[in-house]
């Protein structure tokens, strides 16, 4: 099982085909996988998960403070940052056979309160994940959490952190306070920095039903309001242009890109008889990465043929997956109709090449 995960042609010595193992005509039906994969055979994998969350009740304690009332949904989950629950945290990382986690703050990013409060949560989170990191250093890397709505303490935030050991870019909501969509153009200042430092920006769902009373007043918020902001965002970033102004920025969304995949082709027909675009929704779309905490094989599937396996990265979603849930997070993509090489690429070596941790 180990050799799925450390390169490819490891993989041949061990069942598990490359392109340099079969001709090109038998490559296909024997690169999927007939086994159905299990928590048993997943010691010593090196899989990276892109999509985790991790905070201090402290930090959330001092969110509420400034304002936020989503905090209740981030506690009491195993994710706070004190020995034992990390321990536990790392176990279950082995037990899924999981190298490295990629944190973020998201959603309770510190985006409430005073400019001042704003940047003292953006510091605290920050610092208390560079220690972290410092700790373990093969174990966790991060995003780090920015002081929005306030454009010029962000840029300086950002500054701060951008060469600090472990961390890799920056996570953001879909909509800032609840109100204001990343694609306000009273974002291009910190736009243009990150594409001055050619930076990974990561997008998760803020929890707030898209806005819309359609999902809000039926209880839907995290059914479907996250996965619907998923998709709604990057429509958005593309309508202001953003991936066009921004080239050397790298874009990250959650849960496969919510439904995006699956709307594809409508979307590219609304730019090219209607031009609801400035350019291809589906070349620039096909930039982005997507992580796959979606654990429906189906939409994994449909999203690599969409975008391309290189497109893909592992994802948890934890502390709201936990021990077998987590687990379910390898499983799912091993046990999909994805050839051998499309799994590694999934698993980590994307992240590998990503990240830079190779």
């Amino acid at each position: 099982m180990k050799s799925l995960l450390l390169g490819f042609g490891a993989l041949c010595a061990f069942s598990f085909l490359t392109p340099s193992c079969t001709n090109a005509t038998e490559k296909e039906d024997q690169n999927k996988s007939s086994k159905a994969y299990t928590a048993e055979d997943l010691k010593d994998m090196e899989a990276i998960d892109t999509h985790a969350h991790l905070w201090t009740k402290e930090y959330l304690d001092m969110l509420k403070e400034a304002g936020s009332e989503e905090t209740d949904v981030a506690r009491d989950l195993g994710a706070y940052i004190d020995e034992a629950q990390v321990e536990r945290r790392l176990e279950m990382m082995d037990e899924a056979g999981v190298k490295m986690q990629v944190l973020s703050a998201t959603p309770q990013s510190p985006e409430y309160g005073s400019e001042e409060e704003a940047v003292t949560l953006a510091r605290y989170i920050n610092d208390k994940y560079a220690d972290l990191m410092e700790k373990y250093p093969d174990r966790f890397i991060a995003y780090m959490a920015l002081p929005l709505p306030y454009v010029e303490a962000s840029i300086a935030e950002f500054r701060r952190n951008l060469n600090r050991p472990g961390f890799k870019g920056v996570a953001l909501n879909t909509i800032i306070r609840k109100e204001i969509s990343p694609a306000d153009s009273m974002f291009l200042p910190l736009y243009e920095e990150f594409n001055k430092a050619k930076t990974i920006v990561y997008f998760h769902p803020t929890g707030c039903g898209a806005k819309s009373p359609m999902v809000q007043d039926h209880g839907l918020t995290w059914v479907v309001g996250a996965p619907i902001e998923d998709l709604l965002l990057p429509l958005q970033l593309l309508k202001a242009d953003i991936p066009g102004k921004f080239p050397f920025i790298t874009f990250h969304l959650a849960h496969l890109g919510g439904g995006l995949a699956f709307q594809m082709q409508r979307i590219e027909d609304n730019y090219k008889d209607w031009g609801a675009f400035k350019s291809s929704p589906k070349e620039a779309l096909g930039k982005f990465y997507y992580d796959a905490a979606n654990f429906y094989s189906g939409a994994l599937e449909l999203s690599v043929k969409t975008y391309g396996a290189s497109q893909h990265m592992m994802g948890s979603d934890f502390p709201y997956f936990r021990d077998d849930k987590y687990t379910r997070a390898v499983t799912y993509i091993l046990n999909s109709d994805l050839t051998d090489e499309e799994k590694a690429q999934i698993l980590h070596l994307n992240a590998e090449l990503l990240y830079h941790l190779k």
